[in-house]
């Protein structure tokens, strides 16, 4: 690729970016920063679109930097050509102090030029790949990353968008929160989505099944991966099996559709839950839990009946969840079910070890569905020896004491804005 033409598209991109820095609506992100130190990479991972760039570009704002964006169709290189990047840098922005390379993923070979170069500068590279430090590069960088995961928005950083300031004292204010929750549920975290662009989960879903899967992993049964993307995002919230999803696609083994479904979660489309045991056994063989990675997503690829709005709830919790696993850098998450089909939503681990029990009951105010929830509930403190519970209802808040039990419930609401 010419000299001249790379730093004309790195210019362009400084110019698009800054226009959009400083005319768009800025939300700082929750709970989560960058600070780039030399020999230090910061690696940014997360969704495509979920405000990586905008994230990266607000860290380095107030000092000197470089930045191109390797998802621009107009950078043709490979990794063995990376070095003219760094002489159009040096050449544009010569008092740099930090250098930003966005989507690097698309380079092949970008390993070893990263690592080489971060040694003397301050270096943030950014991906739409959950694995971008596994293989070569994670043994160039042992102990020489930060790393920071970039989600769509929180529904804290939805209501600082749509400039609501939320008042738990005021019934006004409780109210417009719940309203602009039921929106948020069906907007989702995505911050191009509240600016009128048409289609826009349409797009982003295509782009990432394209950009993301299709082109970087060649797939042999494209189709059916495509066919494997649109069942499991519809299926959010849902216990899924490989072998029931293999005859169902026409695939020739579970062992096919188990890898086609990690490049979903590598793109981070969905994530799968595993159920919780003591045996490791019947955790590994047990259905696990998939669900896709935006409510809105679900929305406009799957729209759910009125029916399915509690599951596209536990779609929403379980991405708060994996937002704060992440966040935090300590525990994860499981869902519990026993043999008679008892179920509770979600499980919070420590160590491994049930730290937590969450239910998901929109609507509390039915009896039988109340009934169900609770009874699944109680049999899983029993099971896991834990004295306490939460049931998230839509609104419904108050604490259900029995002998050795307390089970609390909280609004969907307030239980999202909890830091």
């Amino acid at each position: 690729m010419e000299s001249r033409e790379l730093k004309r598209i790195i210019a362009d991109q400084r110019e698009q970016y800054e226009s959009r820095l400083s005319s768009g609506r800025i939300v700082p992100r929750e709970r989560i920063s960058c600070n780039p130190q030399t020999d230090l990479i910061t690696v940014v991972t997360g969704p495509r679109r979920a405000g990586k760039t905008t994230f990266c570009l607000l860290c380095v704002k107030d000092k000197p930097h470089a930045y191109i964006n390797f998802d621009d169709e107009r950078v043709s290189l490979d990794g063995r050509e990376l070095n003219s990047v760094a002489e159009a840098f040096l050449s544009l922005y010569p008092h740099a102090q930090a250098w930003v390379f966005d989507e690097i993923q698309n380079i092949a070979g970008w390993e070893r030029f990263i690592s080489r170069i971060s040694q003397n500068r301050k270096v943030i590279i950014t991906g739409s790949n959950s694995n971008l430090l596994s293989g070569e590069l994670a043994t160039y960088l042992t102990g020489r990353h930060t790393d920071v995961r970039v989600f769509p928005f929180s529904f804290g950083e939805y209501l600082n968008y749509r400039g609501h300031s939320p008042d738990s004292n005021l019934t006004s204010s409780i109210a417009k929160t719940k309203s602009f929750l039921e929106r948020y549920l069906i907007e989702g975290g995505y911050p191009l989505a509240y600016k009128g662009e048409p289609g826009f989960h349409l797009s982003l879903y295509s782009d990432v099944l394209q950009k993301d899967i299709l082109s970087r992993f060649r797939p042999k049964r494209p189709q059916a991966l495509k066919d494997l993307a649109r069942l499991l995002v519809s299926n959010s919230g849902l216990e899924v099996s490989f072998n029931k999803l293999r005859n169902v696609l026409g695939l020739e083994s579970a062992h096919t559709v188990k890898k086609y479904a990690s490049y979903l979660e590598n793109a981070f489309l969905i994530f799968m839950v595993k159920r919780f045991s003591y045996k490791l056994k019947e955790q590994l063989m047990a259905p696990k839990k998939v669900y896709c990675i935006d409510s809105g997503l679900v929305s406009s690829i799957a729209p759910l009946s009125s029916s399915g709005k509690g599951r596209l709830i536990e779609t929403l919790v379980a991405v708060e969840l994996l937002r704060r696993s992440s966040l935090e850098g300590t525990g994860e998450f499981c869902y519990w079910k026993d043999h008679s089909g008892r179920e509770v939503d979600f499980v919070a681990l420590e160590k491994g070890k049930p730290t937590q029990l969450i239910q998901v009951c929109h609507d509390a105010s039915n009896p039988f569905t109340l009934q169900r929830e609770l009874e699944a509930l109680r049999r899983g403190m029993q099971e896991l020896n834990l004295k306490k519970g939460t049931i998230l209802t839509w609104d419904e808040e108050k604490e259900l004491k029995e002998k050795y039990t307390l089970i609390t419930f909280t609004p969907l609401w307030k239980w999202l804005l909890e830091s």
